[in-house]
């Protein structure tokens, strides 16, 4: 689906259907994003339950050209907005948390890679690795989102990868 709004929603079958189904496309993409930014299961969760509020509001008069783009964007100025707020609040990760990211992946494997990647990475490069990598965003799509120049973004994005392959090795 690659332009949506409320309209659209209105004639289909089911605009409830629809918009579940727009859930659950994106939401591992959401909780990933706000996961890496916050990391605080409960936080993204809350983040993850807002963005799609805003969704269902906002296309209630707009329309979406790149539904997953917009969320991904939303989700993290959500979440960087609520971190700010909560900077002095927020805990570290706890591995418990890994346990519980039926989000992003059920595969136990993907659970630890993932649980890698946070671990050892910056928070600007644990958003990136995870728009590109987990919500398959394309280097421009990030540098706007991330409000980056572009060369910026491909040069965190390889050093990220670095880390990764010699963390992991």
């Amino acid at each position: 689906m690659t332009q949506t709004s409320l309209h659209q929603l209105k004639t289909s079958v089911d605009p409830r259907d629809e918009f579940k189904q727009l859930y659950i496309d994106h939401k591992k993409h959401v909780f990933a994003m706000a996961l890496s930014i916050l990391r605080d299961f409960e936080l993204a969760e809350d983040i993850l339950q807002e963005v799609y509020i805003k969704l269902y509001q906002y296309l209630k008069s707009n329309q979406v050209t790149n539904v997953r783009a917009w969320l991904i964007r939303v989700t993290r100025n959500t979440a960087l907005d609520l971190y700010r707020k909560k900077k002095r609040e927020l805990t570290g990760f706890e591995d418990q948390y890994f346990e519980r990211l039926e989000y992003i992946f059920e595969d136990p494997v993907e659970k630890i890679v993932l649980s890698q990647y946070l671990a050892l990475l910056d928070s600007g490069e644990r958003q990136i690795i995870i728009m590109k990598d987990i919500s398959g965003l394309k280097h421009k799509e990030i540098a706007k989102i991330m409000e980056m120049p572009l060369g910026t973004v491909l040069w965190k994005y390889r050093m990220a990868l670095k880390k990764l392959k010699k963390g992991l090795e």
